[in-house]
């Protein structure tokens, strides 16, 4: 059973540092603008700040949660960066690819709780319960 829980933390990290990494490069140049002024489009201010932090959560915060790092502490930035982004980047439920994305982000995120949920560092309250 322990090993499941690192399993799952790899696999919901992936998913992660690869959308960050693909928000800093397409495999030939570095495209941090092109991502930038996509998050500009969405109406989103400070959009150079916000990639940076976008890909900051995405790739170091995602490998902490990965390697086990605080993990109760990393899990909740990235399911509540799941959920801003549900509101952010999907909101237009009605057309089906958002509805699509946003179900898969509500998926992540319940893995995220589950992963915190059994948490056994002794110090956060879920591994106390």
């Amino acid at each position: 059973m322990k090993y499941l829980n690192t399993i799952s933390r790899v696999l919901i990290a992936l998913l992660f540092v690869v959308a960050g990494v693909m928000k800093l490069t397409d495999g030939h140049q570095i495209i941090f603008s092109a991502t930038a002024d996509s998050i500009a489009s969405l109406g989103v201010p400070l959009p150079i700040i916000v990639t940076a932090l976008v890909i900051f959560i995405e790739i170091v915060v995602a490998l902490a949660f990965a390697y086990g790092y605080k993990k109760c502490i990393t899990g909740g930035i990235l399911a509540v960066f799941t959920l801003l982004t549900i509101f952010v980047v999907h909101r237009d439920l009605m057309n089906g690819v958002n509805m699509i994305m946003t179900l898969k982000n509500l998926a992540i995120i319940g893995g995220i709780l589950a992963v915190i949920g059994n948490c056994d560092c002794g110090k956060c309250p879920a591994s106390k319960a």
